[in-house]
């Protein structure tokens, strides 16, 4: 394999930079999936809690 063969399959390779948004979205997404299962979580709590006592 040659320096040339090695550079162009080098230059493929996307930068870093670009999959940062996708990240931030991803963390952003489960922040709010585990908000979701927090008020769930409390919802289920009041109603076994209204229920029983």
């Amino acid at each position: 394999m040659s320096q040339i063969d090695t550079t162009e399959k080098l230059s493929d390779v996307p930068e870093t930079g670009s999959s940062l948004l996708p990240l931030c979205g991803l963390g952003v997404a489960g922040i709010a999936m585990l908000g979701w299962i927090c008020a769930l979580a409390w919802g289920a709590w009041r109603l076994v809690d209204w229920l029983l006592f």
